[in-house]
Formats: structure tokens, C-alpha cells, sequence
């Protein structure tokens, strides 16, 4: 690529670094006098925009820390380094206009001012903290918070990690306190940028680690601190946009030979083009197939999801390396879906089809046209980025984007019987000439023998052996090698993805690779035990929390049991030993536990919990104002979604829901599978923190629905099931007279609203109290169900106009519930009275929920069963 979109790039993403700097960096008065009139403008009699001569005596303080080239030229054409990137509050040269321009449109995209309220004063800007834009976002709720004293909330001044993504309530804060805050994290950040990898190795994979520090410390720092501009997008995603908008412009003005100051500063000219894709086929592609995965399953069901995620971060790379452009060019991707910011030259609509159909062509060789991409490119001018411009622009986007869903496969590239199918059996791997595993592809010579079946000796194709080889190694090393396809790699994918790129795993930078220029990313992709990211390569949260054996699974007298009833206790025992994954069967086992009578109890079944944001396409479309729909408020409120996703809910399930397994978590959605005794706890979990995360609004909320599976069933069986209580959580179950539909959990067939799901765990832990003190027998608590299914039919009677004398039986439930209840009390003198009162309750219960009693009573009942 050439070095000077490398330079452009990163002196956009550094260009306000000085304001992270100001007052925390020792910089000499004389330092500031002499460089003021180089990179300050003069205005009023005196010099402005302080925080320039501040990104300038970073870059050069830093000079031990960051790559040589940054300090000492030349590299690229134009100007140094240091120049382009403080030089652009007073440009002199065309390249340094560039940087200007791309920081104006930034800015001009975030920029929206309150109409009320009090100005922040320039001694304050230390004490401004990032506006959490959740809380004011929906329909009409930004003129609702025309004022920063309207927000209840702000973000803490601390790197990202999985607590600091919550705000927290809105407090007044010392100055001499923000500025110790400030020092504090600026000081961190000095010494975390020391401990990059490749800092001389490789300009590309340096500076994606330093986008993932960057990230890390000033994504909760306001970008705009002053006067009375909103501040709630932050320093992180305004550089951002600025790197992205720079590159493009750069490209732009170079290929068309018009890199003057005249040219660039032009608005109305159509010089970008908004590129937006959309991985097709994602659900088939993660739960497909009718093999017999068997002992593989949650290895291949990990190693699918994960392949989701390399498809669209590597097809991403292959479309900015075609572009020449850095992956600083993109602007937001999340749930297989993508944008990025590139030229509008007379070759970029072509590379985008070369790129398009090298992908699909690779695709449909590994998935027969279950999966693909689509790319799309919007033509932009500058001026349409401005706020208030914006929706205009990104609504044509969407709309190019959403009709290219309609033709997934070119049919006349892809069309018809699939070209040497039947040629590609190998006969003589009887009588596994079909793949085993997934039940669709010709399985494959090379991989005989292959150490991820080991011991067993099972042959697949390429795509089900990579899949197994992804999900298997994911937990065992911390970081994941993006290479050349032809890179000298001791385990690798057999088949390269898009035949472009390697992928392996390691637990070291593997600096001889970088230095010869073979290895491409290097990512560290899941959280940190303490909820920290280690910032050291690039990361991308793209992993999720996956249940290994532990040493106290020794202690699980459950777990040795249902060992010995396969008859594989001493595999297990090896398994727990080697600290591997935790196969579905074993997870299903810890939804058993162990009573005082000395046996397990519960039922052996896993819980699948499915969950997504509601009307997200509602909230991006109409969530924001006009002039407050930018592309960095899109990106920031994207990425913040993706971050209680990807951040926080793996890091909450390392603690007390460590058995709960990933199947996907990002973007605004997850797929969960653990023991099912602890699914609707983690569900409860999940959405109480979601409702702290975005302030509570009640216009961005979550539903999720719940399934419960013997551990053997296929799936896509499972997730057909969990997709089935979603949407029947969504829609109320189905019910015309529920009038809040979303924001809702399903259940056991029943959907209720968030808060009636507390009440009934509640009411479910207090029927285990019931059981444990003896205050009633098991047929008693059975007889139950008859009740609730009674109560049901007598809601069913409502607004008929004849009912039978049979039908009319049902309304008696009270009367035999009370007759029951005083026939079954197993307790004598006061302590019956106590146990009559208890419960007693749950007729009332019974009364208020109906059906959905089924929730508790069922949670408790599989909890009982032998």
C-alpha cells in the first residue's frame, strides 16, 4: 500500500490527540511559543486551538514509543508527519488541508449545539464529561434533552471495560479532581503505548494496535468540550471519522490530479463513495447441516461463529487493501453488516465488483450459495455529511443496500446444477465420501489423520475440519494470526479464507512473520478475567466466553456420575485435566445439582437464551434529531451496543454463569446455551443491566425468549426453538389483549413483560422455601398445574356468550385450591398457621398470572425431578 494513505490515515485518527494531552504532557513554555505560530490560528489578537501544539509535543515526546518514521523522514510524499497531523487548525500545504477538511466535516457532523442551558466556560473543559447519547434517543426525545443539565447521566473518565460502559448518574465534579482523572488516564495510556506490538516491524499492524489503545482510552472523552455543543460523541470516534474522511480524500484529490488547496476545499463535489455490505445467510451458515456432528458439537458450533466474524473483518481487509485504503477507512461494522468511506474515483466501483465476486465465488464453493456478500457504493459530497444533510444520504444507502438482499446469487454465474460435484467424492474414504459432520460437502484426503479428531479417526471436508480446528483453539491461545495464505504456519486452516488469507493462533507476536511482511493482523479477541481489554495487539471482540473444564469439576458429584453412566469417567476426568471445552453433554449435566438425600436432582437438559435489541431499525432512523444524525453519533451508538455485548455479557458470564456457552454476542444481539436451570436468571441478569446501560430510556429496550432441549438435540432444532420464543416474546405470545408488545421474555410458552418475570422468580424461590421446610408434599405441589390450567380456562371464558356447564367447571379452581391447600399442610399449632399463610399465596398469585404460573411452578418441578 502506499506509505502516504499509511501517513494521511494515521495523522487523521492522531490530529486531536493533543486535547487527551493538554495538561497532562510536560511541555516547556518555550515549546509552546515557538511552535504557536506554526500550528495555532491567530485570531483577535491572540492564538487559538492550544490543544494543535499539544498533538504536535506528543508525537514528538513519544518519539521512544512510536515508530521511527513518525519522527524521522521521509516517508510518504508531502509533508512530515508531525506537520500533517498538528498543522491542520492552520494549513499550509494542500496536504495538510486534507487533515483540515476531513476535521471540518467531522466536526461538522457532530457539532449540534444545545438550546439551553449554560455554556461551558474554557477553564472547565477538564471537567465536561462524555453525554450518554442512549438515553436520549427515540422518536422526539432529543428535543426532551435541549441541555446538558437534561441528562441524568454521564460516562467516568476511565479506559473502556466492561464497567465503564455504564454510565453512571450525573455528579459534579472539582476541577483539580478532572484534571487529576484526566492525568491519571493519560499517564496509563503513555505507558500502555510502549508495550505495542511491532512498533518497527510493520506501519499497518502497528497502527491497528494503536487504533485499539486509542480506543481503549478515549472512547468516554468528549470530543467537544467547550461552549454549548453537545458533547456526546467522543474523542475516539471524531478521530475516527477524521482518519476515514482524510484517506478518502486524499485518494480522491490524488487520482484526479487535483491536490491543490483550491480542489480539496470544495464541498459540492461528489468525492466519496459510502460503500455498505451485508453477509447473507449467516443462521444457515452458523446451525446448517444434517451430519452427525456428535462429540464435535459445541467445538464446531464455536468455530462456525467465529468464521462468521473472520468473514466479515477479512472481507473488509480484502476490500480496503483493493482500494488502497487502511482499515482506518471503516466507519462502522457489527452483526455482518458493514460501511466505510472510500474515493469516488473511476476504478472504485469496479474493484468493489471484482471483490464482490472473488467472495461469492469462494463462498459458494465452501457453502453451495447458502451464504454470500453483497456490496453496494453510494456517491457522496462532502456537503451531504453535514448534520441535517445526513439522513438524506444514509437513507438512499440503505435503501441501495436493502434492495441488494433480492438477488444474493448471480444465477447466471451460479445458477443451476453446482459445476464437478459428484467428480469430487474420493471413493476410496469409505464410507465417509460424504463429509460426516455437516452432510453437504465431499470430505477430503487431507484431513486424514488430522489432530483435531483425535483419537478418533474421522475424515471431513475442509470447511467442517476449520471449523472444528477454530472453535477448538480458540480458548487455548491468546492471540489469532491473520497471514498470508502461503505463510510457513505449524497449524493452519486447510482452506485459506477467500484464498487470500491464513489463520492460526499463537500465544506470541510472532515478530520474524512481521518483519517479513506475512503476517497481516494480529487480534486478541476476547475480555480480560478482571473485564479489562490488553491493548497490546489489536483487538477485535469477536470471540465471547466459551465454559472449559475446571479443577472443581472434580468435586461435581453430578457430573462423576453421569461420567460413570456412559461409561466415560476417565475421559472426562482427561478433559477436565486438559482444561478443553465442555462438550453440550456435560453442560447439560450442571443443570443438576445434589440435595440432602444424596442423589442429583433436576433435569439433564441445556437452556437456549436468544436476545436482541427491539426496533433498532426504528431508533436509527428516527432515534436521533437532524441535526444530531451524524455518522459518528451511528458509529458511536453502534459500537457502545456492540460493547455491552461483546464486552460485558462475556465478562458476566466468566463469573456466576460460567457454564453458559457462546454461540454469538455482538452487534445488538446474543445466542446463549448453558444449563437450563440458569438461563432465566442470566436473563434477568442481562436485561437489568441492559435497562442500566442506556439510562433506563424506555423507548431502547430488549426481549429474549428461552427454550429447554435434551443435550442431544440437533442445532438447528435448538435455535429454530429459541427463535420461535423470541419472536413469541415480541409479539406479546400471540395475545390481541397484551398492550405492551417487545420488551418482554419468554418462557415455557408464555411471554410476559420484564418486570412480571422478576415477580415470578421471586415467587419461584419462594416455592422452593415451601418444599424445603415441608410445608406441603410433592403430590400437593404437582396438583398445582391442574390449578393454573383451570385458572387458564376461566380466562378463556371472558366475553363469551354461552358456556357449557362442563366449560363453567373451571371457576371452582379457588375453592378446590383452598380445600387442598387445608388437607396438605404436613405442619401442626403455629407453624401450620405460618405455612397456610405462605402458601396460601399462591392463589392470588394464580389469579393475577394464569398461565404464566407455569413459569415458577415448571422451574421448580424439573428442579425435583430424580
Amino acid at each position: 500500500m502506499d506509505n502516504t494513505v499509511y501517513k494521511v490515515a494515521l495523522a487523521g485518527l492522531m490530529h486531536d490527540i493533543g486535547k487527551f494531552a493538554q495538561g497532562s504532557l510536560p511541555v516547556t513554555k518555550e515549546y509552546l511559543n515557538n511552535n504557536a505560530g506554526l500550528y495555532q490560528p491567530y485570531r483577535n489578537n491572540h492564538y487559538t486551538h492550544i490543544h494543535a501544539v499539544y498533538t504536535a509535543a506528543f508525537i514528538e515526546s513519544q518519539s521512544n514509543v512510536l515508530p521511527i518514521r513518525l519522527n524521522e523522514g521521509p516517508w510518504g510524499d508531502g509533508d512530515s508527519f508531525i506537520n500533517l497531523a498538528a498543522g491542520h487548525h492552520n494549513p499550509e500545504t494542500a496536504m495538510q488541508w486534507i487533515i483540515s477538511m476531513a476535521d471540518r466535516i467531522s466536526s461538522g457532523l457532530d457539532r449540534d449545539v444545545f438550546e439551553e442551558g449554560e455554556k461551558i466556560a474554557y477553564r472547565d473543559v477538564k471537567k465536561t464529561r462524555l453525554l450518554p447519547i442512549l438515553e436520549s434517543m427515540g422518536p422526539g426525545r432529543c428535543k426532551q434533552f435541549d441541555g446538558a443539565d437534561k441528562f441524568h447521566h454521564t460516562y467516568a473518565l476511565e479506559p473502556l471495560n466492561a464497567k465503564s460502559i455504564f454510565p453512571r448518574e450525573r455528579v459534579a465534579i472539582e476541577k483539580v479532581e478532572a484534571e487529576v482523572e484526566y492525568r491519571k488516564l493519560f499517564d496509563t495510556f503513555c505507558d500502555r503505548l510502549g508495550g505495542l506490538y511491532h512498533r518497527n516491524s510493520g506501519i499497518g499492524l502497528w497502527m491497528e494496535h494503536f487504533d485499539s489503545l486509542l480506543m481503549t482510552y478515549t472512547s468516554l472523552i468528549p470530543a467537544a468540550r467547550v461552549g454549548d455543543v453537545v458533547h456526546d460523541v467522543s474523542l475516539y470516534d471524531h478521530s475516527r471519522t477524521t482518519a476515514a474522511l482524510a484517506s478518502a480524500l486524499y485518494r480522491y484529490h490524488e487520482g484526479r490530479g487535483s491536490l491543490d488547496e483550491g480542489s480539496i476545499r470544495r464541498t459540492d463535489e461528489g468525492k466519496f463513495i459510502l460503500v455498505g455490505g451485508d453477509f447473507y445467510g449467516i443462521q444457515e451458515f452458523i446451525f446448517g447441516g444434517r451430519g452427525e456432528s456428535g462429540k464435535f458439537r459445541s467445538k464446531l458450533l464455536r468455530g462456525r461463529s467465529f468464521a462468521v466474524s473472520l468473514l466479515t473483518e477479512l472481507a473488509l481487509r480484502l476490500l480496503c487493501e483493493r482500494l488502497d485504503l487502511t482499515p482506518l477507512s471503516v466507519l462502522l461494522h457489527a452483526a455482518g453488516k458493514f460501511h466505510l468511506l472510500a474515493p469516488n474515483l473511476p476504478e472504485t466501483m469496479g474493484i468493489l465488483g471484482e471483490c464482490e465476486t472473488l467472495i461469492n465465488d469462494w463462498l459458494f464453493e465452501q457453502t453451495y450459495g447458502e451464504s454470500s456478500l453483497g456490496l453496494i457504493g453510494t456517491p457522496a459530497r462532502p456537503e451531504e455529511f453535514h448534520a441535517g444533510r445526513f439522513r438524506g444520504l444514509w437513507d438512499r444507502h440503505l435503501q441501495a443496500l436493502d434492495w441488494r438482499k433480492y438477488r444474493k446469487v448471480d444465477l447466471d454465474r451460479h445458477g443451476g446444477v453446482v459445476d464437478g460435484y459428484l467428480d469430487s467424492f474420493c471413493n476410496d474414504l469409505r464410507p465417509h465420501q460424504l463429509c460426516p459432520i455437516c452432510g453437504k460437502r465431499p470430505s477430503s484426503r487431507e484431513t486424514q489423520g488430522d489432530t483435531v479428531f483425535q483419537p478418533d479417526a474421522i475424515v471431513s471436508c475442509k470447511l467442517c475440519r476449520d471449523h472444528i480446528y477454530l472453535g477448538g483453539n480458540l480458548v487455548k491461545d491468546r492471540y489469532v494470526a491473520v497471514c498470508s495464505p502461503k505463510s510457513d504456519l505449524k497449524e493452519k486452516l486447510l482452506a485459506p479464507i477467500f484464498d487470500a488469507y491464513q489463520v492460526s493462533f499463537t500465544g506470541n507476536p510472532l515478530d520474524e512473520l512481521a518483519e517479513s511482511g506475512e503476517l497481516l493482523g494480529l487480534w486478541q479477541t476476547d475480555v480480560q478475567p478482571d473485564g479489562t481489554l490488553d491493548c497490546r495487539a489489536t483487538v477485535k471482540l469477536i470471540n465471547g466466553h466459551v465454559p472449559c473444564y475446571r479443577p472443581e469439576d472434580n468435586q461435581d458429584a453430578c457430573l462423576l456420575e453421569s461420567g460413570r453412566s456412559e461409561g466415560r469417567t476417565d475421559e472426562m476426568i482427561d478433559q477436565i485435566k486438559n482444561g478443553n471445552i465442555k462438550t453440550f453433554s456435560h453442560i447439560a449435566v450442571k443443570g443438576r445439582h445434589m440435595e440432602s438425600d444424596g442423589k442429583c436432582h433436576g433435569i439433564e437438559a441445556l437452556g437456549v437464551l436468544k436476545a436482541d435489541v427491539d426496533n433498532l431499525g426504528m431508533l436509527f432512523g428516527c432515534g436521533l434529531s437532524d441535526n444530531r444524525f451524524t455518522i459518528s453519533r451511528l458509529a458511536t451508538v453502534s459500537r457502545q451496543l456492540n460493547s455491552f455485548f461483546a464486552l460485558y455479557v462475556p465478562h458476566a458470564l466468566q463469573g456466576s454463569f460460567y457454564d453458559v456457552y457462546t454461540v454469538f454476542a455482538g452487534g445488538d444481539d446474543l445466542f446463549l446455551i448453558g444449563p437450563w436451570n440458569r438461563m432465566a436468571d442470566l436473563a434477568r441478569t442481562v436485561r437489568e443491566r441492559f435497562a442500566a446501560f442506556v439510562c433506563r430510556n424506555p423507548v431502547v429496550t430488549l426481549s429474549a425468549g428461552i427454550s429447554v432441549h435434551k443435550p442431544n438435540t440437533p442445532i438447528d432444532i435448538m435455535a429454530e426453538a429459541a427463535e420461535g420464543a423470541l419472536q413469541q416474546a415480541k409479539l406479546g405470545g400471540g395475545n390481541p389483549e397484551v398492550e405492551k408488545k417487545k420488551d418482554r421474555v419468554a418462557l415455557f410458552g408464555h411471554s410476559v413483560t420484564w418486570e412480571d418475570f422478576h415477580e415470578l422468580l421471586e415467587q419461584r424461590d419462594e416455592m422452593r422455601r415451601w418444599l424445603e421446610a415441608e410445608y406441603i408434599g410433592d403430590a400437593m405441589f404437582y396438583r398445582f398445574n391442574k390449578f393454573v390450567e383451570m385458572a387458564e380456562a376461566e380466562r378463556g371464558l371472558s366475553g363469551r356468550n354461552r358456556i357449557t356447564l362442563e366449560e363453567i367447571s373451571c371457576v371452582k379452581w379457588p375453592a378446590l385450591f383452598r380445600y387442598g391447600l387445608v388437607r396438605n399442610i404436613n405442619k401442626k399449632g403455629e407453624e401450620r398457621e405460618r405455612a397456610m399463610e405462605a402458601v396460601g399465596r399462591a392463589a392470588a398469585w394464580i389469579g393475577r398470572y394464569r398461565g404464566a404460573m407455569r413459569i415458577p411452578l415448571w422451574h421448580v418441578q424439573y428442579e425435583k425431578r430424580r
